[in-house]
């Protein structure tokens, strides 16, 4: 049994513990299309997953779940892209988390053309905005 040492220098003489890399081998437009690239972030660096679906501490794909997620959908802690859901969801469409930006924001603070949330900031509220109810589908209020 190989036991997991540190170096004089402080580097790990084997493979890091906790650390997790998985590449499929089908590749797409030039990334593979899984990658998930999980461990600390203090032992291996700042190494992000890339590919088309992108899973790890940094990911960057078409779909990335991760702390820091990017792309077309992302999932994460702070999550940047087209459609993102996550603590700081800072999106170009629909954003939805804690603080939510995007032309559709949903969250704790969202800013947005369209927002809705405990402090919406944008074009079209539920403070400023009466038919925004209306524009989401919600059904007529019968207490007129």
């Amino acid at each position: 049994m190989q036991e997991r040492s540190s170096a004089a220098s402080g580097a790990w003489a084997g493979r890091p513990p906790y650390f997790y890399e998985y590449k499929s081998q089908t590749i797409l437009l030039g990334l593979p299309l899984i990658h998930v690239m999980l461990g600390p972030t203090w032992l291996v660096g700042f190494r992000p997953a890339r590919g088309i679906i992108a899973v790890g501490n940094i990911a960057v794909g078409f779909a990335a779940f991760g702390g820091v997620a990017m792309g077309l959908v992302a999932f994460g802690g702070i999550s940047l892209g087209i459609v993102c859901v996550g603590g700081m969801a800072l999106a170009l469409g629909l954003g939805a988390g804690g603080i939510a930006t995007g032309y559709w924001a949903v969250g704790g603070i969202a800013i947005g053309v369209y927002a809705l949330g405990g402090l919406g900031i944008g074009a079209h509220t539920l403070q400023n905005d009466p038919n925004l109810l209306r524009i989401l589908g919600a059904p007529p209020s019968s207490s007129r």
